[in-house]
């Protein structure tokens, strides 16, 4: 096998990972498949596998050609995205998770209600993410129902996100309330009520 099929052959499979990242990152959106999202959606090191990958095919090839030149110029702004992406986890440097709670419908295992607070302390501002978790196993979903900034008293700081029974969920901010039903077919939360301010992030 000559140097330019083995290169060519590199080239073809460095989009696999970007492929893999793609459905990764679809599946994380709200109603995407929850164990699809945390297997495949990881961008950072598989767009990195992929400029590994091109860089292999250009350095293999040996050939300067406009193809050549091309592989070269994406595989350096892959890794450099994926060098720069690592070091950015490495820090941490995203909101942290201070607190995270799971509560079931009643009566249905299979609906979770999930809260996460994210900030740095109780003096900071912040961040209420209420999320739906319904289905089980590989067909599991995942919903974002409601991102909470907290702000100043008397403007919807957040209090509360709770089942107000087995199809509802009531999401409480010291300025007003919103009431969201779980479609019994897709799982999908939607907001069918509402009083005072709710100010999502």
């Amino acid at each position: 096998m000559n140097r330019m099929r083995i290169g060519g052959i590199l080239a073809a499979t460095a989009l696999l990972p970007l492929v893999v990242a793609a459905a990764g990152r679809l599946e994380s959106r709200s109603g995407g498949r929850a164990a699809v999202a945390d297997a495949l959606d990881h961008p950072v090191p598989l767009v990195g596998a992929a400029a590994v990958l091109l860089l292999a095919a250009r350095w293999v090839r040996g050939r300067r050609d406009a193809i050549g030149g091309l592989a070269t110029a994406v595989g350096a702004v892959g890794l450099v995205f994926a060098l720069g992406g690592g070091a950015v986890r490495m820090l941490d440097l995203g909101e942290p998770v201070r607190w995270e709670t799971r509560t079931s419908s009643p009566g249905r295992a299979d609906r979770v209600l999930t809260v996460v607070n994210r900030g740095q302390s109780e003096q900071e501002s912040n961040t209420f993410q209420v999320g739906l978790e319904t289905g089980s196993g590989l067909s599991a979903r995942r919903w974002s129902v409601l991102t909470v900034q907290q702000k100043f008293p008397g403007e919807g700081e957040f209090v509360s996100a709770r089942w107000s029974d087995a199809d509802h969920i009531r999401i409480t901010t010291d300025a007003g309330y919103r009431v969201y039903t779980v479609d019994p077919d897709s799982g999908e939360p939607a907001l069918t009520e509402s009083s005072g301010r709710v100010r999502p992030a």
